[in-house]
């Protein structure tokens, strides 16, 4: 349930941050982690193609910093709940109607969480995206455009054709 939520995080921030867009893929991310992998490859290969000024640089600095830092409180708030939850689902006797109430409050809590984060994390993308010139900010747009192409196709592969999963 929580791998393919790890990659629409990353293309959610990468497309978030920079365009402003929200993240509604971001609701329980998971899987691998975010640095030299999919989206963030595609990020750090943006950065080298934008030639940033030492303002930018810095700003831009600030952004990824953020973006990992996200990173690490979304993955650790996602230990801590399915550490809460094995605990209560652990007892013997456990009532279940109980515990699907405590994962939803968790779950919605990690969710409220997230939203807040990722808002700080848009808005510090945002600060680069303000200082870039037409032709860095159209590179960040066919960047964006390609991602959204990739994560497209990656779902065509794994799902059928009406959306039906295979296996």
């Amino acid at each position: 349930m929580f791998e393919n939520h790890g990659r629409k995080l990353t293309a959610a921030l990468l497309a978030g941050g920079l365009l402003g867009a929200s993240s509604v893929w971001a609701q329980a991310p998971g899987g691998a982690g975010p640095e030299g992998m999919g989206p963030m490859r595609d990020l750090d290969r943006l950065h080298k193609e934008l030639n940033l000024n030492a303002q930018q640089e810095e700003l831009w600095k600030k952004a990824e910093a953020a973006q990992r830092e996200l990173f690490r409180s979304v993955r650790a708030k996602r230990e801590e709940t399915r550490a809460k939850l094995r605990v209560e689902i652990d007892k013997p006797g456990a009532d279940l109607k109980q515990f699907t109430q405590l994962r939803d409050q968790l779950g919605a809590q990690m969710r409220a969480q997230m939203e807040a984060t990722q808002k700080q994390v848009r808005e510090a993308w945002f600060a680069v995206y303000d200082t870039l010139d037409s032709v860095q900010k159209e590179k960040v747009r066919v960047a964006i455009r390609d991602g959204m192409d990739r994560m497209s196709r990656m779902g065509r592969h794994r799902d059928g054709p009406r959306g039906e999963m295979h296996g």
